[in-house]
């Protein structure tokens, strides 16, 4: 009787939903991840420092923040498959413009551009993951995020080796070739049928006092923050100590723990909505960012290696929440208004850390802020067994 249950949920697999998301997922964080690989091109024909080579990639993620509310109102007028046509193909066109615009300033307009098109289909997403796959959306969630987990690392990992000899060596042309994939996918979207959403009469715009959109907000503040202060000053850290000779090995790794977080909630679909493995992954994630702090050698590293996998297995988590325990347009709501708070919060915790750095003329102090946030936003994962939707539509 158990063989011929799963046989049946087998068969009501939407496949093609399924499909569709994770490439949706796919080109998430393609465009972003590109640009590093090809900063040193870039910095060379726009004539930037070094700040202006961090800007590329943290400007897009700052768009985000901002733009997640206006992305919930587009769900609200245009509904989530064209929300997400759309997104897609301002973030498209937006990375394209980069590699032809005529002064740097322009350069960074098209990427704040490029992350507000990223926002309105990221904040989109869990709206459709509700709708496309009502009855799997634990899986649907799990299959956007490991689509989103796989760009990550074509982005970052196929520009140089793959996209930019395709490209004649020039990294416009190379932007302008991941930008195909991500504009046939938007046009994929468009013209697919999906269930047609009842249109909702709730408010659209996230509320400020909602409890829950401050706990997942911060907790996914949290998981960024670990992911990236240890992405950002691996480098530098690694050189203060003398272990160089380690540090592409590390970056190998610790970039590759995405994919595999991914994969283990491919699997665990059902740890979507509990506390326990929320709980879980952030304290091992602040834990394995304290070992990277504290000690070095193997030892350092491992535990670097430890906090980028439990980090991202939280993040893929609290993302995935609004689609499972909200319903409407509370779906969008909850998605705005954490993902708003959780990337403006990653965005400060790091500034402040430099400025510690500085301050105190040690890269390692760069890390200490994260790292007693990440301890701290512990204490929001709450006591209940599972998440329920607790905010009112009125």
């Amino acid at each position: 009787m158990t063989d011929r249950k799963r046989l049946l949920d087998l068969d009501s697999l939407p496949v093609l939903q399924l499909i569709l998301l994770w490439c949706i997922g796919w080109t998430l964080r393609i465009t972003v991840l590109a640009a590093p690989p090809l900063a040193a091109n870039i910095r060379d024909d726009y004539f930037l420092g070094e700040a202006g080579v961090g800007a590329l990639t943290m400007l897009p993620v700052v768009a985000i923040a901002f733009g997640a509310i206006p992305a919930a109102w587009c769900i609200h007028r245009f509904g989530v498959k064209g929300t997400i046509s759309g997104g897609i193909i301002i973030m498209a066109l937006a990375s394209l413009a980069r590699g032809f615009m005529p002064n740097a300033v322009l350069l960074f307009a098209a990427s704040i551009i490029m992350g507000f098109g990223i926002a309105a289909f990221q904040t989109a997403l869990p709206s459709a993951v509700k709708s496309w796959t009502p009855k799997h959306v634990a899986l649907g969630s799990a299959v956007y995020l490991n689509g989103m987990m796989v760009g990550e690392f074509s982005g970052a990992g196929l520009t140089l080796p793959v996209v930019l000899p395709l490209a004649g060596g020039s990294w416009q042309t190379a932007l302008v070739l991941w930008s195909i994939p991500a504009i046939v996918i938007a046009v994929v979207t468009l013209m697919s049928r999906q269930p047609k959403a009842r249109r909702e009469v709730e408010p659209w715009s996230p509320k400020w006092n909602d409890r829950q959109a401050w706990q997942f907000g911060m907790l996914l503040a949290g998981s960024i923050v670990v992911f990236f202060v240890i992405n950002a000053y691996a480098a530098i850290i690694f050189e203060e100590r003398g272990e160089t000779h380690m540090l592409p090995i590390f970056l190998l790794a610790f970039n590759l723990t995405p994919l595999l977080a991914s994969v283990t909630i491919l699997g665990r679909p059902s740890w979507i909505g509990q506390r326990g493995p929320v709980a879980l992954s952030a304290f091992v994630a602040a834990a394995g960012l304290a070992g990277f702090v504290l000690f070095d050698g193997p030892v350092s590293w491992v535990m670097a290696v430890i906090a980028g996998l439990f980090a991202t297995i939280e993040l893929i988590l609290l993302v995935s929440l609004p689609s499972k325990i909200a319903e409407g347009m509370g779906v969008s709501r909850l998605s705005a208004g954490m993902t708003a708070i959780g990337y403006a919060t990653a965005f400060l915790v790091p500034l402040l850390g430099g400025w510690l750095a500085n301050v105190a003329d040690n890269s390692e102090m760069a890390l200490w802020p994260a790292m007693v946030f990440a301890f701290a936003t512990v204490s929001l994962v709450g006591r209940s067994k599972t998440y329920r939707c607790a905010s009112v539509s009125s």
